[in-house]
């Protein structure tokens, strides 16, 4: 698992949305609609831009609920497709966890307990302000989780 903090700007992501409390994040029906999302992305020839994924709208309460867009990302609104959904996740510092596994799903779920395990361990003190995830190719997950500076780190 490859780990880094970063800075980033505002990025846009847009696609199909999924609404669900984030307690069924791990839920195998609500992870087998997930996988079959990134699966038709990441076979998609025709996105307007490189695939992608945002996680909006959500706090730290697993009894809230976070909106999930799959899809691809937007250089602007003229990248936008009619019928889809946009999300804008606000620039600023992220941690960034990398993972390759033959399946995309098992390296996605990968970054995201990596994630947690970094929250909960204290590494890392997220913001709740957006996540967004980015396949650079069929076997790699690359997320980025919104974190608070708090002058402890290095900006990489």
């Amino acid at each position: 698992m490859e780990f880094a903090i970063v800075e980033r700007p505002e990025i846009l992501i847009a696609g199909t949305v999924l609404r669900a409390p984030a307690l069924l994040a791990t839920d195998t029906s609500r992870r087998d609609r997930l996988q079959s999302m990134w699966e038709r992305t990441l076979g998609s020839d025709d996105l307007p831009g490189p695939p992608g994924a945002a996680y909006v709208d959500y706090d730290s309460d697993l009894d809230s609920y976070v909106t999930h867009v799959a899809g691809y990302r937007c250089r602007d609104l003229t990248d936008l497709r009619a019928g889809d959904v946009l999300a804008r996740v606000p620039g600023g510092l992220f941690a960034c966890f990398t993972a390759h596994h033959s399946d995309i799903a098992v390296a996605v779920g990968m970054v995201w307990q990596a994630v947690w395990d970094a929250e909960a361990s204290g590494v890392i003190t997220r913001s709740y302000t957006g996540d967004f995830e980015r396949y650079p190719d069929a076997t790699t997950a690359v997320g980025f989780t919104a974190i608070v500076d708090d002058g402890r780190r290095p900006v990489a």
